[in-house]
């Protein structure tokens, strides 16, 4: 597994190399992991403008907190008003009828949308990424996984597990602010946090100044 770490001045930059990595990664279509929260949306955004095959391609969140469908705290939710493209398939959890099941459903969609052109996940403050927190089993065999007591709300959650997030060629971590600074050098170091479970071939780590660490 090769990593790499590509610095870029502010946030804003970091949006532009995003939607322009996932751009030039579906360029002809194909299909890819989006992560949730608000550190990518402004790259969605500027990826919604971009002249791309939608038809041809296929998006899923990297994981779904479980809530009603139309509320606004859903990524799935977030994540469409981002990019603004009708013709996207972008497939949702079904997260509102609870984890077990909402896993259970989505077993076979994400079966069948392997292998990913490219996936993009976040990083949080206490080293999680997507709904896979420190602490929580990671090593499961299947591709999605039901959450519960998740340490940030809402506690009930589905994930993709590591297994389906490293078949891809290129997994793509996106990290802003100094907030998240501590994290990154933990993962960078190869502590056993989530984001050094998933075995994807070649890693790219987007931070902007604020984030970067110093590894000495």
């Amino acid at each position: 597994m090769s990593t790499r770490l590509e610095t870029l001045p502010d946030a804003q930059g970091v949006a532009q190399a995003l939607a322009g990595l996932l751009a030039e990664r579906l360029r002809q279509g194909g299909r890819a992991v989006l992560a949730g929260g608000q550190t990518p949306l402004p790259a969605y955004r500027l990826l919604g403008r971009r002249s791309l095959p939608w038809k041809a391609i296929e998006l899923i969140p990297s994981d779904e907190r479980c809530l009603e469908p139309e509320s606004p705290e859903r990524n799935d939710r977030q994540i469409g008003l981002a990019l603004g493209q009708p013709e996207v398939r972008l497939h949702r959890f079904p997260a509102e009828r609870g984890p077990a099941l909402a896993a259970a459903q989505m077993e076979g969609v994400v079966t069948a949308l392997l292998p990913f052109a490219v996936v993009v996940l976040g990083l949080g403050e206490d080293g999680h990424t997507a709904s896979l927190f420190p602490g929580h089993p990671l090593g499961v065999e299947a591709l999605v996984a039901p959450v519960y007591r998740a340490p940030k709300p809402p506690p009930q959650r589905v994930t993709l597990t590591p297994k389906a997030l490293a078949q891809t060629s290129l997994l793509v971590f996106v990290v802003t602010g100094a907030e998240k600074r501590e994290a990154l050098e933990r993962v960078l170091r190869g502590e056993p946090l989530p984001p050094n479970h998933i075995a994807a071939p070649q890693r790219l780590f987007l931070c902007d100044r604020a984030a970067l660490p110093s590894l000495g």
